[in-house]
């Protein structure tokens, strides 16, 4: 069996740690560095409400990577125990790993909005649109 598919679900663990590596590093400088917040109030969970924007973006997107990316992580060990792999999947994860590091930096350094839709939306739909179709033409293969 290939284990190609694997690759994309690696860099997405390595997305998910540098967020985390990051959100530890910011909030370690606000409270020991920058002395901007007691500990006790900035390491509270979910997130301090005196936290500052990147903080609290970073947390918010953290919390994402945790999320909707299971659907990827499940389809693709699915993928692999059936023995469907093929390059247009592995393909597909590549495009799904790309989407989501992009809605990742967006998201925490940026994070505008046009009217009310945040434009990170626009890296987001098309990643879910991506599990969608892997997990659509996973099924048809059955």
């Amino acid at each position: 069996m290939s284990t190609e598919i694997f690759l994309p679900v690696f860099y997405m663990f390595v997305l998910t740690s540098v967020v985390f590596l990051f959100n530890t590093t910011i909030r370690f400088k606000d409270v020991l560095i920058d002395k901007g917040h007691r500990a006790s109030e900035l390491f509270k969970i979910p997130v301090a409400s005196s936290a500052n924007d990147l903080i609290r973006q970073g947390d918010r997107n953290l919390i994402n990577l945790f999320e909707f990316p299971i659907f990827f992580y499940v389809v693709c060990v699915s993928i692999y125990v059936t023995g469907k792999v093929d390059d247009y999947f592995v393909l597909l994860a590549y495009w799904f790993v790309g989407f989501r590091a992009i809605h990742s930096i967006y998201h925490i350094f940026i994070n505008g909005f046009i009217g009310a839709m945040p434009v990170r939306a626009l890296f987001f739909l098309p990643s879910w649109l991506i599990v969608g179709w892997m997990w659509i033409r996973f099924i048809q293969m059955l």
